[in-house]
C-alpha cells in the first residue's frame, strides 16, 4: 500500500498497441496525483515501493501474456505537498497470445541455380519444355576415320567417363516468421531438425511431391531482465528441382534408353561399358540409376502451411 494517498487523475490512461510487427513497442501510460510530503527522497521511495509491489504491470485485456512492465515514471511537484506523478510501461509486441499466427512474414528467393557434376550430355524425351538440347559434334583428326559416337558420354579418355560440373535449375527461397514465444518449444525445433534434409510427400508451395528439399531453419530470439522475451524470428530454407515425370518436364533420356523417370531431387548415375567404334575404344551407356537419396515428410508437420 501506498505510505501517502494516490488519486488517479481523470484522463490518466493512455496506450498504443502495435497489432502486428516484430517488437514493435507497445505503450502505456498512467497518472495519478499524490498527496502527503514535500520531500523528495520519501515520495520517490514511497513511488517505487508501490510501483514494485501494486503496479509494475499493465495486462492486455483477456491476455495474461501480454504484459507491458512499467519502465520509467516522471514525478513533478505541484506545491502544497502535491505530486505528479506519470508512468510509462513498454513491450514488444502484443498480438493475441492464444493465437499462435505469426507477427510477421517475409520472403526471399534466389534462381542462381546448383552445381552438379555430369557424365552424360543432359537430354529429355519429346514433350512440353522451355528447355531444349542439342546433339554432340564430333570432329575427327584429319586424314582420321570419323569420330566414334559416343552416345552422350562427356570427358571420355579411353578409360574413363571425366564428366564436367554444369549449373542446373534450382530456385532456392527463404521464409522468415516472427511468432510468439510461447509456440516454439523444444519439441517444435527437434521436429525441424529431423524434417531436415528431406522432400515433400505432398504439394507444397505449388510443387508436385518430391520438387521441394527442406534445408533446414534458422531461429534468433532476444532477452533482456526487463522486457523478458522477444518473439522467435524463424527462417526456413527451401530448394525446389522439377520432377521430370512427363508432367512438369519430359521424362529422360541416357545415349538409346528413354523413358526415365527422375524426381527433382533424386540422384541419376550411369553405368557405361566398353565397346569399339571406328576402331576407337569408347564408353558406352549401358545401365542407368534412379536413386532416391532423400527421404519424404510431410511438411505440414512445418508449422508453416502447404499453399
Amino acid at each position: 500500500m501506498p505510505q501517502y494517498t494516490w488519486v488517479e487523475d481523470n484522463q490518466s490512461r493512455s496506450a498504443t498497441i502495435h497489432r502486428l510487427g516484430r517488437r514493435s513497442q507497445n505503450t502505456y501510460k498512467k497518472s495519478w496525483k499524490i498527496f502527503g510530503t514535500s520531500e523528495d527522497r520519501l515520495v520517490h521511495d514511497d513511488v517505487n515501493i508501490t510501483l514494485w509491489t501494486s503496479y509494475l504491470y499493465w495486462e492486455y485485456p483477456g491476455q495474461p501474456l501480454n504484459k507491458l512492465q512499467a519502465e520509467s515514471y516522471t514525478l513533478d511537484y505541484l506545491g502544497d505537498e502535491a505530486w505528479q506523478l506519470t508512468v510509462n510501461y513498454v513491450s514488444r509486441g502484443a498480438d493475441d497470445d492464444l493465437k499462435p499466427d505469426p507477427l510477421r512474414r517475409s520472403r526471399s528467393f534466389d534462381t542462381s541455380g546448383g552445381t552438379t557434376h555430369i557424365t552424360q550430355q543432359p537430354q529429355l524425351d519429346a514433350g512440353t519444355s522451355i528447355r531444349t538440347y542439342g546433339t554432340e559434334r564430333r570432329y575427327p583428326e584429319s586424314g582420321v576415320d570419323a569420330a566414334p559416337d559416343q552416345e552422350g558420354a562427356i570427358g571420355v579418355d579411353g578409360q574413363n567417363v571425366n564428366g564436367v560440373d554444369i549449373i542446373v535449375p534450382a530456385l532456392q527461397w527463404t521464409e522468415t516468421y516472427d511468432v510468439p514465444a510461447q509456440y516454439v518449444s523444444t519439441q517444435y525445433i527437434k521436429v525441424l531438425s529431423a524434417l531436415t534434409g528431406t522432400v515433400n510427400n505432398a504439394a507444397f508451395r505449388g510443387f508436385a511431391a518430391g520438387e521441394v528439399l527442406f534445408q533446414g531453419a534458422t531461429g534468433s530470439q532476444d532477452w533482456d531482465q526487463e522486457k523478458g522475451n522477444s518473439p522467435w524470428s524463424l527462417s526456413y530454407k527451401f530448394v525446389a528441382s522439377a520432377n521430370a515425370d512427363g508432367v512438369t518436364i519430359p521424362l529422360v533420356t541416357v545415349g538409346t534408353m528413354g523413358g526415365i523417370l527422375k524426381k527433382g531431387h533424386e540422384y541419376l548415375w550411369v553405368r557405361y561399358e566398353d565397346d569399339v567404334a571406328n576402331s576407337t575404344l569408347v564408353k558406352r551407356p549401358r545401365h542407368v540409376y534412379v536413386n532416391q537419396v532423400y527421404a519424404e515428410t510431410d511438411f505440414a508437420l512445418l508449422g508453416v502451411g502447404v499453399s
